[in-house]
């Protein structure tokens, strides 16, 4: 009996432990090897068929072969995090315009990103909300992240990021959180909240470094550094 027990400890340990690591549904192995990628929907139409792509920040081309039902909720241009296996290369005949690669891919998994455009040019006008940022991905024209918040009554919260002072030589980018701001210790916490901002305006010729701030849980400033990609 005791055996038993220890191992149903065991199980449920490893259960715990995966809920943990999972940030999003089915973003688990589905095959032996898989690759997690940041991209951009493409449908092409010709010859009396439509063509699904995930456009990748690295300009390399993912045509969707197989299942296709991931895609269905998504529309042209949509911005993605993706789990799939490459199947092989793609032929030059398969390739959409303006990609000099790309791979035959399985589809795993699909999880659309809402994207918005960064404020430029002006000061964010309220009190920020504390968010816990986990990660901070810098695509080609796209800041990608991740974070954590506190919300009372599943109430629905507003993000949006600024950029004060575009022409300095080190971007200042704040992460706003409009939502319970006067009650940090009450509320269900959310967890791996995903949102994707363009930052393509922002870009030069040469990488532009930058500073992320934001406000913590605990109600300090945080802050992160990175670099946006050249043009």
């Amino acid at each position: 009996m005791k055996r038993i027990l220890n191992i149903l400890l065991l199980l449920a340990v490893a259960v715990s432990l995966g809920a943990c690591e999972a940030d999003m549904a089915d973003f688990d192995h589905k095959e032996d090897e898989f690759m997690i990628d940041y991209g951009t929907v493409l449908i092409t139409n010709g010859n009396g068929w439509e063509s699904y792509y995930i456009i990748r920040d690295d300009g390399i081309a993912l045509g969707v072969f197989g299942e296709r039902g991931y895609l269905n909720d998504t529309d042209n241009g949509s911005r993605v995090m993706i789990n799939y296996n490459v199947l092989g290369d793609l032929s030059p005949l398969h390739l959409p315009e303006s990609c000099k690669a790309g791979y035959a891919i399985q589809l795993n998994a699909l999880r659309s990103l809402p994207c918005q455009q960064t404020i430029i040019g002006s000061e964010p006008t309220a009190k920020c909300s504390p968010v816990y940022v986990s990660s901070a991905h810098v695509g080609k024209s796209y800041l990608d992240l991740c974070f954590d918040y506190k919300s009372l009554n599943n109430q629905k919260h507003k993000f949006e990021l600024y950029c004060p002072a575009p022409d300095d030589p080190v971007l200042d980018l704040y992460l706003i959180h409009y939502g319970d701001d006067d009650k940090n210790n009450d509320g269900q916490m959310i967890t791996s909240h995903r949102i994707s901002f363009d930052i393509e305006a922002l870009r030069g010729d040469e990488p532009r470094p930058f500073t992320l701030h934001w406000v913590g849980l605990e109600g300090a400033d945080k802050e992160r550094t990175g670099s946006l990609n050249a043009r």
